[in-house]
């Protein structure tokens, strides 16, 4: 394929549980979802926050990270496009936790995490480089589309950066693990933590006329269990599917340019925003604080 098609652009979330630091297991899950998403017209595969490798990898990152390059996976050079969340190491052996989309095996676009938690259970910060950008792409057929990781959607500039670059949807892969699972969510779900997810999503969506896709895993890893509970929100900020929040699961969601279209009339936020007064006002708080 060459690209999307802008009347029907037909998106799967595959929320699993990767083996944690079997990339061989992991890959030949994510080519099967490919296969079936294949038969079923699907356009674009989306996997969470490193999907090929598990998340606690710690001190194994070097040894499960690929060099820098066009063809990372080359099992995965068959069906429609997919997102795989992986750790890509560059000419200086840095490792990243990498989130990359992948057509005919090729890379399209790359994303790497930007923010890197170091609070609670969480210490990111001691396995993997900084990514240093946030941009949007051409993805064909009209869309553009941008890529974020999980804790980088807690940080609103990025979303802002990509959709002030023109993206019609972004997607967010995620290894968030559930919180207050006796409290229980908002809308009946198992986690209290999960609801402030989808509000971040929803309030993207809503703001910028666009699609916001969050893709997050299942299962345990030592004392974690994480969330599920992808989402595929609209871009007039509505919930267009979901997944369990427990269990493995495929979200389908069927997405158009038209309906991006749509969401943005009467209103003109994108119009009337001003990256320039943005910019400026950075510049200053920046020279202000030294």
């Amino acid at each position: 394929m060459d690209g999307f098609r802008a009347e029907r652009l037909r998106l799967r979330i595959e929320q699993f549980a990767p083996a944690l630091g079997d990339a061989e297991a992991n890959l030949a899950r994510i080519a099967r979802a490919q296969a079936d998403a294949a038969a079923e017209g699907v356009d674009l595969v989306v996997t969470p926050e490193l999907s090929v490798t598990g998340y606690d990898v710690r001190d194994r990152v070097h040894a499960l990270a690929v060099p820098e390059g066009d063809v990372p996976y080359p099992g995965l050079a068959d069906g429609p496009d997919v997102i795989v969340g992986g750790i890509e190491r560059d000419a200086a052996f840095v490792p990243f936790n990498a989130a990359l989309h992948l057509r005919g095996g090729r890379v399209l676009h790359r994303h790497r995490k930007v923010y890197l938690p170091t609070y609670g259970m969480f210490d990111e910060g001691r396995w993997f480089g900084r990514g240093d950008r946030a941009r949007a792409y051409d993805a064909g057929g009209g869309w553009r589309m941008g890529v974020l990781v999980c804790e980088d959607l807690w940080h609103p500039a990025l979303m802002y950066l990509l959709a002030a670059d023109g993206a019609h949807l972004v997607v967010v892969q995620a290894a968030a693990a559930g919180r207050g699972s006796w409290a229980g969510g908002e809308g009946g779900g198992r986690f209290a933590s999960w609801p402030a997810w989808e509000h971040l999503a929803r309030a993207a969506a809503v703001a910028y006329g666009i699609y916001v896709v969050v893709a997050n895993r299942v299962g345990t890893e030592g004392p974690c269990v994480y969330a599920g509970g992808s989402m595929v929100a609209g871009p007039g900020g509505d919930i267009l599917a979901r997944g369990d929040d427990l269990a493995e699961d495929r979200v389908t969601a069927d997405l158009s340019l038209d309906a991006v279209a749509r969401a943005r009339r009467p209103y003109a936020h994108a119009r009337d925003d001003d990256p320039r007064l943005v910019h400026a006002e950075l510049a200053r708080i920046i020279g202000e604080r030294g």
